[in-house]
């Protein structure tokens, strides 16, 4: 069986590189945090007259876990409705791509920005959005060039 010429495929595939970077930065960037974040939680959790004791730690691993995880699954389904809408744009030229993609990034990026307080990260989470392009061509031109015809045997 061929696979067929799907920019939703490559976009699939690209998309998982934005998610993996971006994993990566929101993990770093909690890092940078953990301390804060765990003595607020901490402070917090006392409030209520409960003994923290080791959970807290643990709850702020499974939130790191949680935000990698989120942040992959948003590059893989946002990267594939890049890929539809290129298809459905009928693979116009990359600089679409490169405004399209450009255009998610940024947004993602003064999330981040606003979220983490801190430029670095938002121009991360854009650049990581940009990486998406070169990906995707080359995923796609593969698959042009990969692609199989087939001839039956009626034909011969």
């Amino acid at each position: 069986m061929v696979e067929q010429h799907d920019p939703a495929h490559a976009g699939v595939k690209a998309g998982r590189v934005v998610g993996l970077l971006t994993a990566l930065l929101v993990v770093v960037s909690l890092f940078s945090v953990q301390d804060s974040f765990v003595g607020r939680l901490e402070s917090v959790v006392q409030l209520t007259g409960i003994d923290p004791g080791p959970s807290i730690s643990a709850y702020f691993y499974l939130y790191v876990g949680s935000a990698a995880l989120w942040r992959y699954a948003v590059g893989y389904i946002a990267g594939s409705l890049v890929g539809v809408v290129y298809d459905w744009l009928d693979t116009p030229s990359v600089a679409v791509l490169v405004g399209i993609v450009l255009l998610i990034g940024l947004v993602d990026g003064c999330i981040a920005t606003v979220d983490t307080r801190s430029m670095l990260i938002g121009i991360g989470y854009v650049l990581a959005w940009l990486c998406y392009v070169p990906v995707f061509v080359w995923l796609f031109e593969k698959d042009e060039t990969d692609q199989v015809t087939h001839t039956s045997l009626s034909e011969l």
